[in-house]
């Protein structure tokens, strides 16, 4: 009897979980493992969870999650060569991308039809229930989408550049939204609004140019004439998550398919598993400073004027320094310094004795930071990361140093008012208390959306109909131009009549006078 009923709980509960399990379908081309490190943990929740997840990817673990498919394309998407950080720095201005580099990030037509696992995605008959991809400044993939009939979930791994906002209806208005590339403080004054409005024209401008224009053609040449317009394709993805939190990023209205999930890629702290790191920490009385200029950005390329201005400020601290160097030696190195050419940052900002973070200002290592309640000091090259340290700035939890102004004495006057000046730590444990207080934590927010979307059909009912509007309906300009129209036509006709009646008024005194006159002197001819 209870073998019966034991069996039969075996089989719902097969038949539940299988019920509940979809096919999920990600494709991830860019190179850039600072992006990957944002969607990853997405993925292997899902396929924790029990659905089928098969991924293309350009960083591949080879998990042993038996639902967790890896398809590695690595060998068909790079980014150019490594850049030294001048010359990183050398194509913004302000972050600010120049000539539209930002765009060399993006995959070519060659580099798509020679990579053989997405032709083979193109042409094979596999069935999907979703399509999770990265929108940086391509909508290209959300494509297999389409092919597949499939809604589609858009990670973004920093703010949304203007039409990506515009396409999902959500409102971006440049009085108080900083382009996230320029590094704007939030409240902005006259002069950085009428810059920061001509940025997000730009950058419109920009988008259909170097993105869509080109990969509408790419489209058509890879699937035939009859694919849809890709801006058509963007504006109907079902879900677009943010690795954004309004208490770090600038506060914006938000629309129900656009979800705040900052934070996924903090796992919980560990243990340091170095030895020699964990002894270098734990024996520094005074503190430790931690370096990294992040994953893409090597340190060693610094120049020698501005490494040595490192050098010097932290010969002349208390504090022990860990410096991510990944050449084999690092000239003029004092005492105080060690150097490794990888680090496990994540359980370094967490451990107690670290006292201040020096950073390029890369989102992920600066949400990582505040997360620990450190405090900052940012040296921003490129991208969102000037705009990542103006917001640290602004909640008075770390300072900018510009890469310019970098020099002994101004480097060494910044680290020692970050690390002297208790309120910079307080502030930075205060925005910490923020960062972490939330109702769900990024993954669990993340997954609910995700499979909330594949449960009602791609969710059409949580877009806004703003992101079916051309621009000019959205800004009410047809509105606003019929309004003034009627005004003009309500005028025009009152003057035109008051100025008809007027004359008719003036022509029945004035002529039936004039005729009265005359008769009279007619009389007086006669007689």
């Amino acid at each position: 009897m209870y073998a019966k009923f034991f069996i039969i709980f075996v089989c719902f509960s097969c038949s539940s979980s299988f019920a509940s399990s979809y096919e999920i379908l990600g494709i991830f081309s860019l190179p850039a493992k600072s992006h990957y490190i944002v969607f990853e943990p997405l993925l292997i929740a899902l396929a924790e969870r029990g659905h089928n997840v098969t991924v293309y990817n350009t960083f591949p673990k080879k998990y042993t999650i038996p639902n967790y498919n890896e398809i590695d394309i690595s060998k068909c998407f790079h980014l150019p060569d490594i850049l030294t950080i001048p010359q990183m720095k050398a194509m913004t201005v302000n972050g600010f991308a120049s000539n539209d580099q930002i765009f060399v990030f993006v995959p070519s037509y060659k580099e798509i039809t020679s990579c053989k696992p997405i032709m083979d995605l193109i042409n094979s008959t596999s069935k999907y229930d979703l399509l999770i991809t990265e929108s940086f400044n391509t909508d290209f993939f959300l494509l297999f989408g389409w092919l597949f009939e499939i809604p589609s979930v858009t990670f973004n791994p920093n703010s949304p550049v203007t039409l990506v906002a515009e396409f999902k209806g959500l409102p971006y208005n440049p009085s108080y939204i900083p382009h996230f590339l320029r590094g704007f403080a939030p409240r902005m004054n006259f002069l950085e609004r009428v810059e920061n409005f001509l940025l997000n024209l730009y950058s419109m401008y920009s988008y259909r140019k170097n993105s869509l224009q080109v990969f509408d053609r790419i489209a058509k040449r890879i699937f035939g004439p009859d694919v849809p317009p890709l801006e058509e394709v963007a504006r109907n993805v079902s879900l677009l998550l943010l690795n954004t939190h309004f208490t770090m990023n600038p506060v914006r209205p938000m629309v129900p398919n656009v979800v705040e999930v900052a934070g996924l890629n903090i796992k919980s702290a560990k243990p340091l598993d170095n030895e020699n790191i964990e002894k270098f920490i734990n024996e520094s009385k005074h503190g430790v400073v931690y370096f990294c200029m992040g994953s893409l950005l090597r340190g060693e390329t610094f120049p020698p004027e501005k490494r040595e201005a490192f050098l010097y400020a932290f010969s002349k601290i208390p504090q022990r320094v860990l410096w991510k160097w990944e050449g084999d030696v690092l000239p003029g190195k004092s005492d105080n310094i060690m150097i490794s050419k990888w680090m496990p940052q994540r359980d370094i900002l967490a451990h107690p004795n670290v006292k201040l973070f020096i950073s390029h200002g890369g989102l992920l290592g600066t949400s990582e930071a505040v997360y620990e309640g450190v405090p900052v000091l940012g040296i921003p090259i490129f991208g969102d990361q000037r705009t990542n340290i103006k917001s640290l700035e602004a909640n008075g939890a770390g300072e900018l140093l510009d890469y310019n102004e970098i020099s002994k004495e101004v480097v060494l006057e910044k680290i020692q008012r970050l690390l002297n000046d208790p309120k910079y730590k307080e502030n930075a444990k205060l925005l910490s208390d923020r960062y972490r207080d939330r109702p769900m934590s990024p993954l669990d927010t993340a997954v609910y959306w995700t499979e909330y979307v594949i449960r009602h059909k791609g969710a059409p009912h949580l877009r806004t109909a703003a992101a079916d509007m051309p621009w000019y309906q959205y800004l009410l300009l047809d509105v606003i131009a019929f309004i003034v129209a009627v005004l003009v036509a309500g005028l025009l006709i009152i003057y035109y009549t008051t100025k008809f009646i007027l004359r008719a008024i003036y022509g029945l005194i004035c002529g039936g006078g004039a005729k009265k006159g005359s008769s009279k002197s007619d009389k007086k001819k006669r007689n």
